[in-house]
């Protein structure tokens, strides 16, 4: 896929705020971008079981239905080798640069699982909730260091999404002016009667498609229904202007996890620990 953007491209993009890339990766690299998936959910649940403590990455909720779903788990990049290229990939950072106008520099990672699980997980305990994101822009949390409202987001799908499985929902045009926040249980939201609640439109794309969006502009998902995972690879980047250093929103949490991932490696390959947890089979 070419990484120029159309003039029709452009102009969609300054209208509403987000852009589609239809099939930037083919089916033999969102296989893969799955099995990094799964590694690191295996990981991530193991490592908090053997250390008898739930990391730091991890969101996990038990919904009022009772299935217990994996939110997300961020950050990434550092365990795993096929989600660290693709950041960097030229299908993601050339649009990227194109709607810039500057080289885009990653600021932050996440991959939002909406994966139910089996049951729960002995020794891990999940927040009573469901596994909706509430109606907000992103800026509302990135302001907090400083960053610039130019921060452009890319979120690219390993599963399909529809409209039972939680896809997102963005509000188009919001993307022109700050929306005030407020704090709700489960993170910020605009406040009330900033914009109508049962608006926006849903972004249904099969795998392997590149949704592009402005940190400013408004979105959310409802829960994931499908009793599939709904995963989403989400980077975010700013532009190099703005000289913000190096991974310093997800930093900290890759220096606090380490130790304890290592540890469980190590209890592992000494025959201490077992592996408690595989991740679900999905198609």
């Amino acid at each position: 896929m070419s990484s120029v953007l159309t003039a029709v491209q452009l102009e969609f993009f300054a209208e509403n705020g987000y852009l589609i890339l239809d099939a930037a990766f083919d089916a033999d690299e969102v296989a893969r971008m799955r099995a990094d998936a799964d590694a690191i959910l295996e990981l991530t649940l193991n490592s908090s079981v053997a250390n008898g403590r739930r990391s730091g990455r991890l969101d996990m909720r038990s919904r009022p239905d009772g299935v217990v779903v994996v939110r997300k788990i961020q950050p990434i990049n550092d365990l795993s080798v096929c989600l660290t290229q693709v950041a960097a990939d030229e299908r993601l950072v050339g649009p990227l640069a194109a709607l810039m106008g500057d080289d885009p520099v990653l600021m932050e990672e996440k991959l939002n699982y909406k994966q139910p699980l089996a049951g729960p997980v002995d020794g891990i305990e999940a927040r009573v909730m469901d596994d909706s994101f509430p109606v907000h822009n992103d800026w509302a949390y990135y302001r907090a260091q400083d960053y610039p409202q130019g921060i452009l987001s890319s979120a690219v799908s390993m599963d399909a999404c529809t409209l039972d499985s939680g896809p997102i929902r963005v509000w188009p045009g919001t993307h022109r002016e700050h929306i005030e926040h407020e704090s709700m249980s489960n993170g910020l939201q605009v406040t009330e009667g900033s914009l109508d609640f049962d608006g926006g439109v849903d972004v249904l794309a099969p795998p392997g498609s590149v949704m592009i969006f402005h940190a400013l502009l408004v979105h959310n998902s409802r829960p994931n229904v499908s009793g599939r995972p709904r995963r989403l690879m989400i980077f975010s980047h700013y532009p190099k202007a703005a000289d913000m250093g190096a991974d310093v929103r997800n930093g900290p949490t890759r220096l606090r996890e380490s130790p304890y991932e290592w540890e469980y490696q190590r209890r592992k390959a000494r025959g201490e620990y077992v592996d408690t947890f595989t991740a679900p089979t999905t198609a």
